[in-house]
């Protein structure tokens, strides 16, 4: 029978280190956010050889007592909580006592620090967790703390660090979330004896992203600013001009502690649905304030990890005010000289138009130069245009000239229609002649139809087609979340019953999905009801962007003048005319400046 022992304190500390250490980043996480709780509003990270051979921190807080440094060192020592009371309202980063005992457990560590109280500072060294030297040392307040050789003692874990790149890459990522956490105090990153960079005090928080981040992004921030019973939330997200491929500008912060939550970004995308290309994500600054009682932060040693008491709730408040923010102004595409430049553009993506000038085609309607859209007052004539749009005919006595409502600028300004080059762009003006629109005629038809679709069904005014009834085996877990979500098939327009245990028959459908393959609709509602505990998110949009596409006007029909005003006044109607429901633009703006510019009318 094998033996029950007691492990002795140097392997204790080495296990517990393993999982608060698990890289050069980690040991900068802790020590900035212990420089943070001590007050400091000046920090300097300085690492070498991607922190394998030398982190230092440096801060300029209250620094630490003489006589509770040996202390700070000791497993489960801190003096930011009593009791376990205390995790309810928490609002130091730190709170475990464990990251000095667990870095100093793996490390060649020295500590320098002194408090406005002392004369002298204290110098101390450590290695492997056992104190090697104490002395009196000069110093300014505050502290400073340097590792050297990580891992030295544990060869298994220092094996597995990556490259100088990769790891110098981890910390940097941290310094800036750090950084954008507290914009009052200034950051200095130093990475093998270069500054990478320095960020400014500032009461500002937009101040700090404009130091760590290009111009393209800074310029497409839209602030958000939302408050709930509970919750407040701030910061900026971007417009449509600005995305990426990852989401590695997306940061979260919770009571100023940057958090990792899977479902958070799911919700943060989910505001942008139909916004933006498929497998292209937004950067986002979310501060988000709450109750801390409402938090526990106490879910793993790296404390980036929490859970929300009400984790819907905050959820569905995070992704109202990105969708607020983005629908707080006009959101379209812009165009910029740089657009037509041979030089490597910065932006997300490039917008070439007009490649080649002898193949642009002018319509009838470009030649006329009349306004397309006009509405009748005593009388309306509908005409049918792909499935529905209204058109009117113009009365002798109306000399409207512009597409709106009376002038109401909704989410589009009024627009002269200019012509239509190549059957499938409409070019426009503005009322000042100050800004030139380029319409996608596909685009736009898709984005009227995907919210005439959208919204039936979130009226649940869906028109329900009888089908040829339909068997389909499942597994058991199939079956089993099938079975237990049937009042959400009913509610989207699919009957689902048992047909044994271990099949369904369908016998009726939405009448807009009658040309799909119904085994595959349903399969897709199956997969994301199994994903829903994840995202929460809508089940049916992917369908009806289908069904709006295959509804919709495609590039090289040509519409009639008529057809072409009536689109616009309906695109004016949308909640969101600046893109179809795949995320590609519907409008293109160009403002007299710029095209001065590129037409070297304007110097620089």
């Amino acid at each position: 029978m094998a033996f029950i022992r007691l492990l002795d304190n140097e392997t204790i500390n080495k296990i517990a280190a393993g999982e608060v250490i698990e890289s050069p980043k980690s040991i900068v996480k802790e020590l900035a956010e212990n420089s943070i709780d001590a007050g400091a509003d000046e920090i300097t990270v300085e690492i070498k050889n991607g922190g394998k051979t030398l982190i230092r921190v440096t801060d300029n807080g209250k620094g630490i007592e003489r006589d509770q440094v040996e202390n700070a060192f000791k497993r489960h020592c801190t003096s930011k909580i009593f009791s376990s009371d205390d995790l309810n309202s928490l609002f130091t980063l730190g709170f475990r006592g464990e990251a000095l005992a667990s870095i100093a457990a793996v490390s060649k560590l020295e500590i320098i620090t002194r408090t406005n109280d002392d004369i002298y500072g204290l110098k101390m060294t450590m290695e492997g967790g056992i104190i090697t030297s104490k002395e009196d040392v000069g110093c300014p307040v505050g502290t400073t703390i340097t590792v050297t050789d990580l891992f030295y003692n544990v060869p298994a874990r220092k094996k597995f660090l990556k490259s100088d790149n990769s790891e110098s890459s981890g910390i940097n990522e941290t310094v800036v979330s750090l950084a954008l956490s507290r914009e009052y105090i200034s950051f200095k990153y130093i990475n093998n004896n270069n500054v990478a960079f320095r960020t400014p005090k500032t009461k500002d928080f937009i101040n700090t992203i404009s130091s760590l981040y290009e111009k393209d992004l800074y310029n497409s921030l839209l602030r958000v600013d939302y408050r709930s019973q509970d919750l407040i939330i701030t910061g900026y997200t971007t417009d449509l001009n600005y995305y990426r491929g990852n989401r590695k500008h997306q940061l979260v912060f919770v009571n100023g502690r940057v958090i990792k939550h899977k479902r958070m970004s799911y919700f943060i995308e989910a505001a942008y649905s139909t916004l933006l290309p498929k497998n292209k994500y937004p950067a986002c600054f979310i501060r988000i304030e709450i109750p801390p009682s409402l938090v526990d932060v106490n879910v793993h040693p790296a404390k980036t990890e929490i859970r929300f008491q009400k984790e819907d709730m905050v959820l569905n408040e995070v992704k109202r005010a990105i969708y607020s923010a983005l629908h707080s102004k006009q959101i379209m595409k812009v165009v910029k000289k740089e657009t037509f430049s041979n030089e490597p553009s910065t932006t997300a993506q490039k917008v070439k138009i007009f490649d080649d000038i002898e193949n642009l085609k002018i319509s009838q309607i470009g030649t006329e130069r009349e306004n397309i859209f006009e509405e009748v007052i005593e009388k309306e004539k509908d005409i049918s245009l792909k499935e529905g749009l209204k058109v009117y005919e113009k009365p002798k006595y109306e000399q409207e000239t512009f597409i709106g409502r009376e002038r109401d600028e909704g989410r589009l300004p009024e627009l002269s229609i200019i012509g239509i080059v190549m059957d499938t762009y409409i070019i426009c003006e503005n009322y000042e002649k100050t800004q030139m629109f380029i319409i996608d005629q596909h685009a736009a038809h898709e984005r009227i139809n995907y919210e005439k679709l959208l919204k039936q069904y979130k009226a649940r005014d869906i028109l329900i087609q009888e089908i040829i009834p339909l068997v389909i085996n499942l597994s058991y877990d199939d079956y089993h979340t099938a079975m237990s979500n049937e009042e959400v098939f009913k509610d989207m327009g699919i009957s689902v019953e048992s047909f044994g245990s271990d099949a369904v028959i369908i016998n009726s459908i939405p009448a807009l999905f009658k040309d799909s393959n119904i085994k595959d609709v349903f399969l897709s509602v199956l997969d994301s009801l199994k994903e829903a505990e994840k995202s929460n998110l809508g089940l049916v949009p992917d369908k009806i962007i289908k069904n709006a596409c295959t509804r919709s006007v495609k590039s090289g029909d040509r519409l009639h003048r008529d057809e072409v005003g009536a689109m616009l006044k309906e695109l004016k109607m949308t909640d969101n005319p600046y893109t179809c429901p795949h995320g590609r633009p519907v409008i293109i703006k160009m403002t007299k400046y710029e095209i001065e510019k590129m037409f070297g009318r304007i110097q620089g």
